[in-house]
């Protein structure tokens, strides 16, 4: 219960507290972009950079973790796209982003500070895997895909070496990606950062927790409230929540037979909310974008429950 009151409910005050502030009209939508916006490209990285740098690396990168993690991520992606299918029907795209919608998660904005909070420093080098490879799957991942179902249901775009390029600049000119990278030259050269450089990367880490997470509660504030009943939605929300969060313990624990700690990470970062992501590629390509906003808000109100009962149970 103490990790709940220390950990998780000030995690969602922070991203009720940017919530309400939407809501009640304190800033606009263009003042939340610019949040987010700075956020993204300049926070995250920092602390993305700064925690790599730091991790410990002596028992080795564990790449079953990302095997095993992502074998559930397939299983539960079907099950979105096929059931989705089924139920309510809808083009390959829309199945596409069903899929994404039920395995990627906010690992930036709230798995990275939820994971070193609970778990302290020993927690960076499984969540930073987790959170690079989450930002791939949704950069080359999702672009490939939906571009692939382009063709099948006549609205294909250019696609061919344009689409590579395309998709090779975005994973480029990603902050998350970037900051790991140079966290990674910088490890292998064996260099420092300069006193002052230093400082100001340090304290922007400290501060990247709570704005991370107020820019995620007023990101989800400008998302329209309507059709969170809509069962599409509904059943999203529980495979994100809770569906792939189980298949994640079940492949890590007896799979690939994971040490317990990289289990607990894995299952916490699996449990967190529908990412904005998500919603970003729906919009892109203006195909299910009401359904994945409502499967993000509802599956932040669950995470809620569930977060804390694992932390209950792994913590």
């Amino acid at each position: 219960m103490g990790k709940i009151i220390t950990i998780v409910l000030p995690l969602f005050a922070m991203i009720l507290c940017g919530y309400g502030i939407v809501r009640a009209g304190v800033i606009g939508k263009e003042t939340v972009r610019g949040l987010v916006g700075v956020v993204f490209w300049l926070f995250l990285p920092c602390f993305i950079f700064m925690k790599t740098l730091s991790a410990d690396y002596q028992a080795g990168i564990n790449w079953n973790l990302l095997n095993a993690y992502y074998l559930a991520c397939l299983l539960v992606f079907l099950i979105a796209a096929a059931v989705g299918r089924l139920f309510w029907g809808g083009d390959l795209r829309i199945a596409g982003l069903r899929g994404l919608a039920s395995i990627s998660g906010v690992v930036g904005y709230m798995g990275l500070p939820l994971m070193v909070m609970t778990f302290g420093d020993a927690a960076v080098l499984p969540a930073v895997m987790i959170t690079t490879a989450d930002n791939l799957v949704i950069l080359a991942g999702g672009s490939l895909l939906m571009e692939m179902t382009s063709v099948r249901t006549g609205h294909a775009q250019p696609g061919g070496w344009p689409l590579l390029i395309a998709i090779a600049k975005g994973i480029v000119r990603n902050p998350l990606i970037l900051a790991v990278l140079l966290a990674a030259v910088f490890i292998a050269a064996g260099l420092s950062l300069p006193s002052a450089l230093h400082i100001f990367a340090r304290q922007m880490t400290d501060a990247t927790g709570p704005l991370a997470l107020v820019a995620l509660g007023a990101a989800l504030a400008i998302h329209p409230m309507t059709g969170l009943a809509q069962a599409d939605s509904i059943f999203l929300a529980v495979l994100k929540v809770t569906v792939l969060p189980g298949l994640v313990f079940l492949s890590c624990r007896y799979g690939f037979e994971l040490d317990p700690f990289s289990v607990k990470i894995a299952v916490l970062m699996a449990a967190l909310p529908v990412a904005v992501n998500v919603f970003i590629l729906a919009s892109r390509y203006q195909s299910y974008e009401t359904q994945v906003s409502s499967a993000m808000l509802l599956s932040v109100g669950m995470g809620l429950l569930v977060l804390s009962g694992l932390l209950l149970i792994l913590a």
